[in-house]
């Protein structure tokens, strides 16, 4: 995403909300699509709680849009860098419990890296401040993922 993010242009902080709400109901959407599809339930009903996550970023984004407050987030989020050593793989209607908490790690890394983009190329202190609580809670999805990534996968492993 690297290269990706580089390439990236916003004239009004309207166009960077507007962004993070399209990112935002991408992986809504991307969550919900394959809540649908695998065939396990115990992986569809964690696609949707994570598609739950992504509407509530998605609020927040509208709700500071529109003039509203939010909550800066103090302190570190602990990263396991589990996900750092994954192999990129898709999403498919057969894939495991494994697969799919690889794919969310993913999805989470990339959302992070996005967030702490955005908050390097804002001058506004309070999009920095934002955005660097967007990236904190991605950071927090990550490690729930990871956490249950160590815990379900790895020890029966």
């Amino acid at each position: 995403m690297g290269e990706e993010l580089k390439q990236l242009h916003f004239d009004t902080i309207d166009q960077v909300l507007d962004f993070a709400i399209s990112k935002e109901e991408e992986a809504r959407d991307f969550y919900l699509e394959w809540a649908e599809k695998v065939n396990n339930s115990a992986i569809a009903e964690v696609l949707k709680e994570f598609a739950g996550e992504e509407q509530k970023h998605k609020d927040l984004i509208l709700d500071v849009k529109k003039g509203g407050d939010f909550r800066p987030v103090a302190g570190q989020v602990f990263d396991l860098k589990l996900g750092d050593y994954f192999v990129q793989i898709g999403p498919d209607e057969q894939m495991s419990y494994q697969e799919a908490l690889q794919i969310a790690i993913q999805r989470e890394i990339g959302a992070q890296e996005l967030y702490k983009f955005l908050q390097t190329q804002s001058e506004n202190p309070r999009m920095k401040e934002l955005f660097e609580k967007l990236a904190r809670e991605e950071a927090k999805h990550k490690l729930r993922l990871e956490q249950m990534f160590d815990e379900d996968v790895l020890t029966e492993n």
